[in-house]
């Protein structure tokens, strides 16, 4: 199953200058780390709503989750699955980027405990990049 998830990595296309500009006015210090993270969400998600327009919700989010992107039983990203895509040895690189992240404005949901995992729920308008 997995050569049919073929989730793109980080092609997304962000304005680094507006970011940048964000993090200094919040005094927030980002790396690519962050970057990565936002990528994630959104191409996961993507993803997601084509597998379900394909199948069902259902059917999809069982795929993500044997993929390991979802965490059980939820449409919360992994936080082991952001781990290894922002290079590090553990799960509290991620949940300080997240932090970092809320404070420029991204809406995320956290679900704690070992099967908790991240929901981006809404972007700031600053971030809107119209292709």
């Amino acid at each position: 199953m997995s050569n049919l998830i073929n989730i793109p990595k980080y092609s997304r296309k962000i304005d680094f200058w507006t970011f940048l500009e964000k993090a200094f006015e919040k005094n927030v210090k980002i790396d690519l780390g962050h970057f990565k993270i936002i990528c994630m969400f959104l191409d996961v998600m993507d993803i997601y709503e084509s597998l379900s327009k394909d199948t069902s919700k259902k059917e999809a989010r069982k795929t993500l989750e044997k993929e390991g992107i979802f965490s059980k039983n939820s449409e919360y990203i992994s936080g082991e699955y952001l781990k290894k895509h922002i290079d590090r040895d553990s799960r509290v690189a991620v949940h300080n980027r997240i932090n970092d992240l809320r404070k420029l404005e991204f809406i995320i949901e956290t679900k704690p405990g070992p099967l908790g995992g991240y929901k981006l729920l809404e972007t700031p308008d600053w971030f809107l990049n119209e292709e």
